[in-house]
């Protein structure tokens, strides 16, 4: 194994660039499906957005199905439906005890829903840059949290309701039924070459999406995947206190019935200035469990640990306000002046990470506030340290 560290490179924050010129969409409040609504109200903008990142130099895209779920699409209205029409017909069924017409069936949604793997992929081969360069150009299939979903939002805080989302089974049953739209269809799974679990809050959740995975990520479909928790909190704990020990531990043990372990951890949708110290723990949670055989040599016990996952946000300060879907200034954070470049921030981050050889690989990207600009200014930032520690592996 080459002592070099290969380094590949995600997208940035979709929802965000949406949000921001020369897109200037404006979400919904009353809606859960956040930019997975583009996929039903302008899928040939989300092809665009797409297509900056891929032309940015991204070499993994994820889907447009972060926020997607059955419910979200039942409280959803189909494109060209009336207001008035929409709650007529929802009081007609509800009273009848029948689906709402005028929303989304699971039938409905599950089509909605594989489209986004179709439009990740079609950007690649539409993009400036098409041709020899996308060999190594990847979609990755975004399953936000279970709190992703649910409005208000609740991945920043891990308050799940009702009471049997609190439990293991609960999301073992939850997110296997949403993985099913995609798994079940084999046209659009072989357009899937990762599957991302995004922004865990709850250590509960993490075990849940080891025992989906191992259920449906089989020898003859496999794909690789990671899992991906957010740390708000000052103490670099899971939103439901977890320490980071605790949920490394949860990610990579395979003692007893723990389902699969994944191709890759990491975090994301973190603020940036947490990132680093957060990096050592997982490393140092990680060397506890998986270099624990001193008959193997270092290149060996290298092989053992996962790839590193991470796309911290680009806020600068701002704060995300679950209740109104905003980003508010952070006063706070305001009063401490300019902040230092995201991209020379997360890139010397990076080539310490690379520096200390733990990791198999590293795919970084970009979450909140983070743009196409932004993916293009870190590749290029990467692309110009010297280092005998990494090496950038396409592009």
């Amino acid at each position: 194994m080459s002592t070099k560290t290969p380094i590949r490179f995600l997208d940035g924050g979709l929802g965000t660039t949406l949000e921001s010129p020369p897109h200037n969409a404006k979400f919904k409040a009353d809606s859960s499906l956040w930019s997975s609504d583009f996929l039903v109200t302008s899928p040939r903008t989300l092809s665009g957005v797409h297509r900056a990142f891929v032309e940015a130099g991204a070499d993994v895209l994820l889907t447009a199905t972060y926020q997607a779920s059955f419910e979200g699409f039942a409280a959803t209205k189909k494109a060209g439906t009336p207001e008035s029409a929409l709650n007529k017909d929802k009081e007609n069924k509800r009273s009848s005890g029948q689906d709402d017409s005028a929303t989304y069936s699971k039938e409905e949604a599950s089509v909605v829903m594989r489209n986004a793997v179709s439009l990740a992929k079609e950007a690649f081969a539409s993009s400036q840059c098409a041709g020899s360069k996308n060999i190594g150009k990847h979609v990755a299939l975004s399953l936000g949290a279970y709190g992703a979903t649910t409005k208000p939002s609740t991945e920043y805080s891990g308050e799940y309701t009702p009471e049997h989302m609190q439990t293991v089974e609960g999301l073992v049953d939850w997110h296997d039924q949403r993985l099913e739209v995609f798994r079940d269809d084999e046209a659009t799974w072989n357009d899937v070459n990762y599957v991302s679990f995004e922004t865990l809050p709850v250590l509960k959740e993490v075990q849940a999406v080891r025992r989906v995975m191992a259920k449906h990520n089989t020898t003859q479909h496999f794909r690789e995947w990671w899992i991906s928790c957010v740390f708000p909190n000052d103490d670099l704990t899971l939103p439901d206190g977890s320490p980071v020990s605790a949920v490394v531990e949860a990610m990579l043990t395979n003692r007893g019935d723990q389902g699969q372990r994944p191709w890759g951890i990491g975090i994301n949708c973190t603020d940036i200035k947490k990132l680093d110290m957060l990096l050592h723990q997982y490393e140092a949670a990680a060397q506890s469990i998986l270099d624990t055989d001193d008959t193997q040599d270092a290149s060996a016990r290298r092989a053992q640990w996962p790839w590193l996952v991470t796309y911290p946000d680009g806020a600068q300060g701002s704060v995300y306000n679950t209740e109104t879907q905003q980003w508010e200034i952070d006063p706070e954070m305001k009063k401490k002046g300019p902040q230092r470049p995201w991209h020379e921030e997360l890139a010397q981050i990076i080539t310490k990470t690379a520096e200390r050889g733990r990791w198999k690989g590293i795919l970084v990207g970009g979450c909140c506030k983070t743009t196409p600009d932004d993916i293009r200014k870190l590749r290029s930032q990467l692309a110009t340290i010297e280092s005998d520690a990494y090496f950038l592996e396409s592009g």
